[in-house]
């Protein structure tokens, strides 16, 4: 407003008021009294405020959602303000929780904070229970508040198996009326993530993106746009997430995308979520139809070349179980997804477990398929990867020269499988030291990657910048 405007008005935003004292300064006291209270104050005698604070671990948490949304960990503590509108005395009876709804855990990536370890809060919820109720930790209900005394509740919800919404309602006496203030997250419930749903033992689970004190290549923190990753990384009190209701389409068998293209990581990363969110339940069946298990390889495949190491582990072991009981050890696809979990496995630098399982599994897809079945060859390339991982460079170049000289015969010179070698195997020289034998190999792959697969295929790209760094250090 302008000046004359401010002079002027006779006006407060927000609330009922019976007596306004405006003035462009005080000098000395001043005290403003109220004749009484408005019927609505009566009706309505409660205000409550709600702000979070960090629970027994400090974490922050994202969902990995469509767009991906930072979420609220169970355990983080919810203290709630509550003061009356009135002068009068309202006394708080009880308080109760209702849970809104039950849902399966999303993907999610959790990253861990160092400290953060608080002391037990006054009330705690356990939502795994039937019928949840508060748990007082210190003095319990009935409590007393005006507009001078106010009372502030801390309530630490606690879920491990579900993402639960839930709200607060109070009931309350006040002039001898009686009724319930529902307390929630402006109009939406409030919401708590089970964090031990990420975790199976020691190790991460298929809902985990594998973040810990860093967070992973394709977790969905690192694609929130422009937003904030933590909901502690404020200086004011971070207000209270909002998140919208989350429905899982239909997992479409017939997507056969590309999955090493970046342009289909978005529809991928869609499917993942579900499949990932199915894996987690203890009645998981992946093995029919036959449609459905060559999508789960390519999704393996997508969850290894978006940087989602972990969580392929996670799934690839799930799948290589169950199909070795459903299918056999030696069916086609049990073997393909015994391939894929070993590259995620490289992914995650679990080099000896990649490496026995490569080695177990290339003698028995030898044999079921042949010496040069394009899956052998893969294999048995990726054995050699695995050698690299474990500083093992001269036993990897002897073995991946062999396989490429196979793979040359059985799929030709600029098939995808041999251009894939045929990169590892300039790796292996560089790791070496002989730029020499580097240099050579590039001078010809590079060709073949544009000619076969395109300027913009991550082949050609992978190429040609590595043969843009070894000219580069000659220079």
């Amino acid at each position: 407003m302008t000046d004359a405007e401010e002079s002027s008005a006779n006006r407060i935003t927000g609330g009922q008021f019976d007596k306004v004292v405006m003035a462009g300064a005080v000098h000395g006291d001043i005290n403003v009294g109220r004749s009484g209270d408005s019927p609505a104050d009566l009706a309505d005698p409660l205000i409550a405020s709600v702000r979070l604070q960090p629970g027994g671990t400090l974490a922050d948490l994202v969902l990995d959602t469509d767009p991906p949304q930072v979420a609220v960990p169970g355990g983080t503590v919810h203290i709630i303000t509550v003061e009356a509108r009135t002068n009068r005395a309202v006394v708080l009876q009880a308080a109760r929780v209702v849970v809104v709804s039950r849902t399966p855990p999303r993907p999610a990536c959790l990253q861990v904070r160092i400290g953060g370890l608080l002391e037990p809060r006054p009330f705690t919820t356990d939502f795994d229970a039937p019928s949840p109720r508060l748990v007082a930790q210190g003095p319990d209900f009935p409590f007393t508040v005006s507009a001078t005394d106010i009372e502030q509740f801390e309530i630490e919800p606690i879920t491990t198996t579900h993402e639960v919404a839930w709200r607060l309602e109070v009931d309350w006496t006040c002039a001898g009326r009686h009724g319930t203030t529902v307390i929630d997250n402006q109009g939406e419930p409030f919401h708590a993530y089970p964090v031990p749903a990420l975790f199976s033992g020691r190790s991460h689970s298929v809902l985990s993106s594998g973040c810990d004190l860093f967070h992973e290549r394709g977790c969905p923190a690192t694609l929130l746009a422009g937003a904030p990753a933590s909901l502690w990384d404020q200086q004011q009190p971070p207000p209270y997430p909002v998140l919208p209701p989350f429905s899982a389409a239909e997992i479409p068998f017939d997507l056969d995308l590309d999955p090493d293209l970046k342009e289909s990581w978005p529809e991928y990363r869609r499917v993942a979520v579900a499949v990932r969110m199915a894996a987690a339940e203890p009645d998981f069946h992946s093995h029919e139809p036959p449609e459905y298990r060559a999508l789960l390889i390519r999704v393996l495949r997508y969850l290894f070349v978006s940087g989602q190491a972990h969580p392929g582990a996670a799934l690839g072991r799930i799948l290589h179980a169950e199909w070795t009981a459903a299918l056999g050890e030696d069916h086609p696809d049990t073997l393909a997804a015994a391939n894929r979990l070993a590259g995620c496995l490289v992914g995650t630098t679990d080099y000896p477990e990649a490496r026995n399982l490569l080695a177990d599994l290339l003698p028995r897809v030898s044999r079921v398929l042949g010496e040069d079945d394009p899956l052998t060859l893969t294999v048995a390339s990726n054995l050699c990867v695995a050698y690299m991982g474990l500083n093992e460079y001269e036993r990897a170049r002897e073995q991946t020269e062999d396989v490429l000289v196979r793979s040359r015969r059985a799929l030709g010179p600029d098939a995808l499988g041999t251009l894939r070698t045929t990169g590892n195997l300039v790796q292996i020289h560089l790791r070496l030291g002989d730029r020499a034998s580097a240099l050579a190999v590039l001078e010809d792959l590079l060709p073949r990657c544009r000619r076969a697969l395109g300027e913009d295929h991550p082949q050609t790209v992978s190429a040609a910048a590595t043969l843009a760094q070894v000219l580069a250090q000659e220079d």
